[in-house]
């Protein structure tokens, strides 16, 4: 487990991350049920270096935030609430595991499909559809299920506990659950700063409780 300092410093990063991640994200309708006009539409943007950037700093946010759970189950279990601060980091971090692979497809395998689309390949098109329509989508959903929900946990530990700011807990959690590719880019705007003041929050208060 990360020492406290390292803890802080890491939570920090991760909000500041993941709050960065749709201000940098370019946005395009996204459909893959109709691959081809989609892959007409997105293919410059999901090889761009905004694209790669943008993700890149979504999936260092979720491995830091995996890095931070233990301290914040320490922290809370110390208060007294160790049941519930165990499920919060059991399934955000499950959730956050599961997230993870579609963040990698978004990395590596859409931007080449892309590549191959503007180089002539059209018939590359159908791997989309092939990619977001089949259990990567349901492996994704559950992830963002498990994590809104123990999202939720945690902010409960954390009303309950007076450990950590409530304030900070809630609006972090709020974040979290609705951190979701399917919503439109303002709510997926508000809801990168939610995490972000959030998230900086619990790294304050984390850094000033023992």
């Amino acid at each position: 487990m990360l020492r406290r300092p390292g803890a802080v410093l890491a939570l920090a990063l991760s909000s500041l991350a993941l709050a960065s991640f749709p201000l940098v994200r370019p946005f395009f309708p996204f459909d893959p049920t109709i691959p081809t006009e989609t892959l007409a539409g997105a293919s410059r943007a999901v090889t761009s270096a905004r694209w790669l950037i943008a993700h890149y700093l979504a999936l260092v946010g979720f491995v830091l935030l995996l890095c931070v759970l233990p301290a914040l189950y320490a922290r809370l279990a110390s208060g007294g609430l160790e049941s519930r601060a165990r499920w919060a980091t059991l399934l955000s971090g499950v959730g956050v595991a599961l997230i993870l692979p579609t963040l990698g497809v978004e990395i590596y395998v859409l931007p080449a499909i892309g590549r191959l689309f503007l180089d002539g390949n059209a018939s590359i098109a159908s791997l989309v559809g092939l990619v977001y329509l089949g259990g990567a989508a349901v492996v994704m959903l559950l992830g963002l299920l498990l994590l809104a929900i123990g999202a939720i946990v945690l902010a409960r530990a954390i009303a309950r506990s007076r450990a950590l700011p409530k304030w900070a807990g809630i609006t972090f959690a709020v974040g979290l659950v609705f951190w979701c590719p399917l919503f439109p880019p303002p709510v997926r705007v508000i809801d990168g700063l939610l995490i972000g003041i959030g998230g900086l929050g619990l790294a304050w208060g984390l850094r000033r409780n023992e």
